[in-house]
């Protein structure tokens, strides 16, 4: 197996040893408002097709979503959850953000 370490702190964690995984995903949401669109918009539809070509897929999936793993140790995994952005911002729980995620 692996030498596994904590992605904050770097300790190595051994076989058997207390680890966490932190996952975080990112992902667009949608607000239930849709912009009225001005001009043709089969032609609008069109344009933004031929633009989505020239876009890697990748790229596209990841204005789209995203998800991160981490692996840590109790301590960091204790530090990172009472703080995950290290800001005095209140956070959001559960639903009170989210648009109309399924």
């Amino acid at each position: 197996m692996n030498n596994i370490r904590c992605y904050c702190c770097e300790r190595e964690l051994p076989e058997g040893s207390l680890k966490y995984i932190v996952e975080i995903k990112s992902f667009a949401d949608f607000d239930g408002f849709l912009e009225e669109y001005q001009g043709d918009v089969e032609e609008g539809m069109m344009e933004l097709l031929e633009e989505m070509e020239e876009i890697d897929q990748k790229t596209l999936e990841d204005d789209v979503y995203q998800e991160l793993i981490f692996v840590m140790c109790k301590e960091c995994r204790d530090k990172f959850y009472k703080n995950p952005f290290k800001t005095t911002q209140h956070f959001y729980l559960d639903k009170e953000i989210k648009g109309s995620i399924h």
